[in-house]
């Protein structure tokens, strides 16, 4: 199964993260089929995603995380403030 999750990046204790496409199966700092954003959690509102090619792996039967559809929203929510 193909997932859109987060790949933790970073320093110990300031950790930033890639919204990336990966099997399911895969390590989760491990191999990655496409890099969609990224996500700063220690940064109000730093984040990036390509709402396109997230729509289009939704579109092939990719499943989001939680915290993926979160930031989605976010995303979604800050394009509209703009």
């Amino acid at each position: 199964m193909v997932k859109i999750r987060l790949q933790r990046h970073g320093r110990k204790g300031d950790p930033v993260y890639r919204i990336v496409v990966a099997d399911s199966r895969w390590k989760r700092d491990g191999k990655v089929i496409q890099v969609l954003g990224y996500y700063n959690p220690k940064r109000e509102m730093d984040f990036r995603l390509d709402l396109k090619a997230y729509n289009d792996w939704i579109q092939k039967g990719a499943q989001p995380t939680a915290r993926v559809k979160a930031i989605v929203k976010l995303q979604m929510k800050k394009e509209v403030q703009q």
